[in-house]
């Protein structure tokens, strides 16, 4: 972690600023999934902590009434004390969130995660169940026929979007390994090894054979 404050770099009225729009963002988005407003009310009282190392952004986010309200980290002006926090670079946050969506075992980055690991898990399972109506949003604003059109697009667009971002990765990656030759296939890899040990294997015994060529004793 670095050796700055975090949020010493962020004037006061910014801080202020934009923990509230945060707040108004959490909360509007909250509201488009009825089963998440329901699952923040049982989190009534509860603070998680988040520690964004890199720009050093530090905030508490706090279960407040049924909505979701930023507070500053403990010590900051403020006495209440987090149930668990989340420290981790912007960078691996979102490759954890993009490598569960697209399935993959183990995100990038290090993420750490410390303090009650039963609220961590509720949590981590009401991100999980998180399904936002945007259709009905939409049609609240642009009516039932428009809206409803006007959120499939988006919803289309996002899709293709992150299956265009999934293919330019594999293909990325399939380019610095076939020609760039800049990462090295897992076979060639276990084949280098395995003669790496075979040479290391054949050095031992040659040095065992010279030690005995050169032992005095009968």
């Amino acid at each position: 972690m670095s050796d700055r404050e975090p949020n010493a770099w962020i004037p006061h009225p910014l801080r202020r600023l934009g923990g509230l729009a945060l707040t108004l963002g959490l909360n509007r988005l909250l509201a488009l999934d009825p089963d998440a407003e329901t699952a923040v009310t049982r989190l009534e009282g509860r603070r998680l902590g988040v520690h964004l190392a890199g720009p050093e952004i530090a905030f508490s986010i706090a279960a407040r009434h049924g909505t979701l309200q930023i507070e500053p980290p403990p010590g900051a002006r403020d006495d209440g004390v987090n149930d668990f926090e989340v420290n981790a670079t912007p960078g691996a946050l979102l490759a954890m969130v993009l490598g569960r969506a697209d399935g993959a075992a183990h995100p990038a980055g290090k993420v750490e995660i410390a303090g009650d690991a039963e609220l961590a898990h509720r949590v981590q399972q009401l991100a999980r169940d998180y399904k936002p109506d945007f259709e009905a949003a939409f049609a609240a604003v642009f009516g039932d026929i428009a809206g409803t059109a006007i959120a499939r697009a988006l919803h289309d667009a996002a899709r293709w979007t992150g299956e265009s971002a999934r293919h330019l990765r594999d293909d990325t990656v399939d380019w610095l390994r076939d020609e760039a030759r800049l990462t090295v296939p897992q076979a060639e890899m276990n084949m280098f090894l395995d003669g790496v040990d075979g040479l290391r294997e054949r050095t031992e015994r040659l040095a065992a054979r010279l030690a005995r060529l050169g032992d005095p004793r009968p």
